[in-house]
């Protein structure tokens, strides 16, 4: 497994090295700038829907409605497979695909920013902060505050789908495993702008999602939503630093060139922000 995430993060650091540096970005997610970035970004993530338009929200709505309406049509027939399916030959694929849906992801993202900060290398270390931060406004801005509120009960439970119970001890909705691949995944495109990194890192993620299915810790509608959130953080997250970074990176560039008019001299001052 360790072979497994040093591979991982490898291949992650080199998609992330092939990008142009982009121009006139500055720093905001140096060592001594990580707290205050997570609380801005947990803060933004927590008052963003006050700020929506009502199309927003209408938006948001169908497509969560759709979503959650497929999802749930799923959650009784697929169960009800997987639980009189002999799938014990796949534990072990599944344990191990569980684990980059959690600490796996989050080495991968640490190692990125790690790797990038010590080789001064700054597209990898802002790929390894935009996936950290990715998967901390997914898991802590939202997958935990919905599991408590709506405190689904897993599907080991023997309670069905429709079991709810607010602020249990376990909850089913969402999935914190498929939020956090897809959110790493989601970034992964964004830094490759690549079709095949795209399908690789999707496709891992959906792996993972598959993977808790058939270890019956969750529901279909529990992963799609999960992964949903995983998605719209990643996003997110990374519009919002993209823009901090335009910010910090500006500069005043101030010039001067002698000029002259007639019998007169003096200076032309050029200000360029």
């Amino acid at each position: 497994m360790t072979r497994f995430r040093i591979l991982a993060a490898a291949l992650v650091a080199s998609i992330a090295l092939a990008q142009e540096p982009a121009a006139a970005t500055g720093n905001i997610d140096l060592p001594g700038q990580i707290p205050g970035l997570a609380v801005t970004d947990l803060k933004a993530a927590w008052t963003a829907p006050a700020g929506w338009t009502a199309g927003t929200w209408q938006r948001l709505g169908i497509g969560a409605a759709g979503l959650v309406g497929l999802s749930l049509a799923l959650d009784r027939p697929v169960d009800r497979g997987v639980r009189r399916s002999n799938l014990s030959s796949y534990d072990p694929w599944a344990n191990r695909l569980s684990t980059l849906g959690s600490t796996g992801a989050i080495a991968i993202a640490g190692g990125a920013y790690l790797g990038g900060l010590l080789a001064d290398q700054p597209k990898v270390r802002e790929f390894g902060a935009d996936a950290a931060f990715a998967m901390l406004v997914a898991q802590v801005g939202v997958v935990l505050p919905a599991k408590y509120l709506v405190g689904r009960s897993r599907p080991t439970v023997e309670a069905g789908p429709a079991s709810f119970t607010p602020l249990r001890g376990d909850p089913s909705f969402p999935s914190a495993h498929a939020a956090l691949s897809f959110s790493l995944a989601t970034v992964i495109s964004a830094y490759a702008d690549n079709p095949w990194a795209s399908a690789a890192a999707y496709g891992g993620a959906t792996l993972v999602g598959l993977a808790r299915i058939e270890q019956r810790d969750h529901f279909v509608s529990d992963v799609a939503a999960g992964a949903a959130i995983g998605i719209l953080s990643a996003k997110a997250v990374m519009l919002r630093h993209r823009i901090l970074r335009l910010e910090a990176g500006k500069r005043v560039d101030l010039s001067l060139a002698p000029a002259w008019s007639g019998n007169r001299a003096g200076l032309l001052v050029k200000v360029q922000f």
